[in-house]
């Protein structure tokens, strides 16, 4: 009798999910943006939600997200009034990209993003990006032209792509804070623009707004000082050992003014302090491996010799390549923005941590800007794609 009692008593202690929350209560967040209302001084917030009734296997009409805006003294503010005009309670478990406009991400990164991440369904992984010239709000409310559905997925594929093009820098939520808030590195972000490019309609050919993702955003502490170019993102690559694939093009020794492609296929890089008489100086080294996939010029290699003479010429053109674009991404970054977005600083601590904390007050204001960098560039072009000669006509 005792036990049953007990378990009685027990049963009654248990609850159910008193905090649950009901699938068709909730708006999934897919992407979000925040802008300064140039208007009111006000956050602007737009959250891209999830429209389930387009994308159900019977499909729907309509599009498939919801834009919705919102506005506030802060961050936090403006995200939980949202409630007042949506009639979903927004979920942001599922977000895959924060997007930040550019006055806003000016006067710092840091402090936006304290109100996502204190929340528990903010995650680690989410891509962070800038709207370059833009507000936030614009690249939401744009229609891709690309294959997914939901524009959230399409911009999360542009940052996934990276891994094949390292013409972009793509940085996610906890890299940012890691790099934002050391002494030695400072971060590049990721950044959207809109570009114009053609579209073909039966026989009429229009022009379209197209989201993008180029180059890379500059943060000196966790504030947007600038740009990097395509090419200058790639120098910027190149140093950090985020070089997993891309295409580079260089002259053709076989005929004027043609082009050989070269893909690039693995890279190492290493960044060695030396401090000499007081003076700190950097050595990038970098290795890399290619093939060549296409030759524009005609021609026939008549010996052996001859075509890993050819090899050679392609493999020192690459090498004073990769060095003159390591080179100019560190002179701006010296000179222009005076950032170390390359953790030279993290290195030095590593190797003389003496050193570093006499100088890492003044760090960038003096040895960084004034730091003599060197690069080694070691290129290997495999020569088995060379044996296939070019194709060319027999006339």
């Amino acid at each position: 009798m005792k036990r049953v009692i007990v378990v009685f008593f027990s049963l009654c202690l248990l609850s159910g999910c008193w905090d649950r929350r009901e699938l068709k209560e909730l708006g999934i967040v897919s992407a979000m943006g925040i802008d300064r209302n140039p208007d009111t001084g006000e956050i602007l917030f737009t959250s891209q939600v999830v429209n389930p009734s387009v994308l159900k296997p019977e499909g729907g009409s309509g599009s498939p997200v919801k834009i919705i805006t919102s506005t506030g003294d802060t961050v936090y503010k403006a995200i939980r009034n949202v409630n007042q005009e949506f009639d979903r309670n927004n979920f942001y478990a599922h977000n895959k990209v924060i997007v930040i406009g550019e006055q806003l991400a000016k006067e710092g990164i840091l402090p936006i993003l304290d109100a996502i991440t204190r929340g528990k369904e903010s995650r680690g992984y989410v891509w962070i990006c800038i709207a370059k010239g833009m507000q936030a709000s614009t690249i939401l409310n744009q229609n891709q032209q690309g294959i997914e559905q939901v524009p959230a997925n399409y911009l999360e594929s542009l940052h996934e792509n990276q891994k094949l093009n390292f013409d972009v820098t793509v940085i996610q939520l906890n890299d940012f804070y890691k790099k934002s808030l050391s002494l030695g590195t400072n971060p590049v972000i990721g950044v959207l623009e809109m570009s114009e490019n053609p579209s073909s309609n039966g026989s009429k050919t229009e022009t379209v707004q197209q989201v993008k993702l180029t180059g890379g955003a500059v943060v000196k502490g966790d504030k947007l000082v600038g740009y990097l170019n395509e090419k200058e993102a790639r120098g910027y690559n190149w140093i950090i050992g985020e070089v997993n694939s891309g295409i580079l093009t260089l002259p053709s020794k076989l005929e004027e003014n043609k082009l050989v492609s070269v893909e690039i296929r693995k890279t190492k890089s290493k960044i060695k302090p030396d401090i000499k008489g007081g003076k700190i100086s950097f050595a990038i080294e970098i290795k890399t491996s290619a093939i060549l996939v296409e030759q524009q010029g005609a021609g026939t290699f008549k010996t052996r010799k001859e075509q890993y003479d050819y090899l050679n010429h392609i493999e020192k053109g690459l090498e004073k390549l990769i060095e003159e674009e390591v080179l100019n991404v560190v002179e701006k970054a010296q000179q222009d923005y005076q950032t170390d977005i390359f953790g030279f600083g993290t290195h030095l601590n590593k190797k003389d941590p003496k050193i570093w904390k006499d100088v890492k007050d003044q760090w960038l204001e003096d040895q960084f800007q004034n730091a003599t960098v060197n690069v080694k560039v070691q290129a290997d072009i495999g020569a088995r794609e060379l044996l296939k000669e070019p194709l060319k006509s027999k006339d």
